[in-house]
């Protein structure tokens, strides 16, 4: 037997070693290079990926934050509802306590109906409620609101004893919300208490973090935030968002909601004046443990979250003989078939933007559409006769952010609004979703616009951005479109869709210190 052996032939080499300056000279070049992509891209993740992010809907958004200070400031500016009468009611949109030849149906509620984080008052669900009225061939009922942040049933209920004799409506609907028992006993004390949403952070680092990276530290302080709510939730009575709404439905403090509902109801029936609850399923709250949950049956856990919330006071409601209207189940059906929503795994996208979970175009279209539905089936005598033809109507603005422009409506053009621009600064303007400072006229039904003319004796440049209404959808989605930016004192642009306008958006430099604007609208 042959054995063959295959053996390798070793090779020494001698080593050779680089002169040590070389090296020290290659690592510090490595490790600038590697600082250099890691810095780098921490500037990406705060310049251009959260940015997208939150736009998108898929994080909550740090400027969006700051911007709904900015919005509700200027929506408390503009709209006249106080506790004396928290009947929603501008410059813009002035309510008379008569309504000859109307009928009248008056929405009660609380940030809901005030117009939390909103920048358009016709987004709110009682705006989308007349105008779903008027598609409707209803052109003879006013909708008009009553509602302030955190007003609760028992809230609302103490309003009607002034509002019902100065604005007799024909038909009464609370917007009902998962925080509306919350109740107080004969001291004025809170049965149950809640937690901040946003807790006082006076980190030095984050504060020094935040000049330079804003974007990054926003996110990282809502992260922050959670934690502590959660660790002074362990050292408190008071409780987080979420367990806080489901504590008002136990003991003492549901107990006396019952006893409000009772009244409320004798109260009506007294009164001759029917009504009925329309539950408004929404998004998760912002900044709480729930809206970090990210899922592709996230309409899902909307409907759960809301259905659970439901369940304990639906009977109530029944047992005072207040119909109740439960719509959480469509809801989640119709959201998931929402071809916006389609796009996003976020509940996020129902709110009114990405920093806000109070409900946004889908949501409050959605409400208004059930509303119709419920009072053409059980109260048709509130909505009276069909006009059978729409009627036609003026353009009109009805809205605008900030709120001090001062638009008037040209006494010799119809289609002419002249205002004045605010001064150059943030506090004065709006800067989300643009990124950049602008102000808001919102039409008060979208119209039909083949060309935009701006001018003014100072205007030195001016661009617009445009919201259409989506006949798909059957709503305003609220998105904006960009259109040129334009030079000169005269500017005109052309709309070549054949979409309806429902809001513009409009950033305008100048060379003097008139700042007077005349904007034109020409109609298809």
């Amino acid at each position: 037997m042959l054995e063959v052996v295959d053996r390798k032939k070793a090779i020494h080499v001698d080593a050779k070693h680089l002169p040590s300056k070389t090296v020290a000279l290659s690592s510090l070049g490595y490790f600038v290079a590697s600082l250099a992509i890691v810095v780098g891209s921490i500037f990406a993740l705060d310049r251009w990926i959260i940015p997208a992010l939150e736009n998108s809907g898929q994080l909550e958004s740090y400027l969006w934050t700051d911007e709904n200070h900015r919005l509700n400031h200027f929506t408390y500016l503009k709209n006249d509802a106080r506790q004396s009468d928290p009947v929603w009611r501008s410059q813009y949109m002035p309510v008379s306590p008569e309504h000859p030849g109307k009928k009248r149906i008056m929405v009660i509620g609380d940030s809901f109906v005030w117009g939390d984080g909103a920048d358009n008052v016709n987004t709110l669900w009682w705006r989308q409620l007349e105008m779903e009225l008027e598609k409707r061939g209803y052109s003879d009922v006013e909708v008009i609101a009553a509602g302030l942040n955190g007003a609760s049933t028992d809230d609302e209920f103490g309003w009607l004893h002034t509002l019902l004799p100065k604005y007799k409506p024909d038909l009464v609907v609370f917007g009902y919300v998962t925080n509306d028992p919350a109740q107080k006993d004969a001291n004025g004390q809170a049965y149950v208490n809640m937690l901040p949403k946003e807790l006082p952070d006076n980190d030095p680092v984050f504060a020094k973090l935040k000049t330079i990276l804003p974007n990054l530290t926003g996110q990282l302080l809502q992260i922050r935030n959670l934690a502590l709510q959660a660790n002074v939730s362990k050292k408190s009575s008071a409780l987080e968002y979420a367990n806080w709404e489901l504590a008002l439905l136990e003991g003492e403090n549901f107990k006396s909601y019952r006893k409000t509902l009772e009244r409320l109801s004798s109260f009506l029936k007294a009164a001759q004046v029917p009504a009925f609850v329309m539950a408004l399923p929404a998004g998760f709250q912002n900044k709480t443990q729930e809206n970090t949950v990210q899922s592709r049956d996230f309409f899902k856990n909307v409907r759960d979250y809301n259905s659970i919330r439901y369940a304990k006071v639906k009977p109530v409601f029944a047992a005072v003989g207040l119909p109740f209207i439960d719509s959480s189940d469509d809801f989640a059906k119709a959201a998931a078939a929402d071809p916006l929503l389609k796009k996003s795994s976020s509940a996020l996208r129902l709110g009114i933007n990405p920093g806000n979970g109070h409900p946004g175009p889908f949501s409050t279209h959605f409400y208004a559409v059930s509303a119709i539905d419920t009072i053409e089936k059980l109260f048709p005598a509130a909505l009276g006769e069909k006009s059978g033809q729409s009627r036609v109507q003026k353009i009109a603005i009805n809205d605008c952010m900030p709120p001090y422009m001062n638009v008037q409506v040209d006494s010799n053009k119809p289609d002419t609004f002249n205002f004045t621009y605010p001064p150059d600064v943030t506090e004065h303007t709006l800067y989300m979703p643009l990124r950049r400072k602008h102000v808001q006229l919102s039409l008060k039904r979208p119209v039909s616009v083949r060309q935009i003319e701006i001018q003014g004796t100072d205007l030195a440049a001016a661009q617009i951005y445009l919201s259409f209404y989506d006949d798909g959808l059957d709503y305003a989605p609220g998105l904006f479109e960009t259109l040129p930016l334009k030079k000169g004192k005269a500017l005109s642009w052309e709309v070549s869709t054949v979409r309806k306008v429902s809001a513009i958006k409009l950033r305008a430099g100048f060379n003097g210190a008139n700042q007077a604007l005349q904007l034109r609208f020409i109609e298809k």
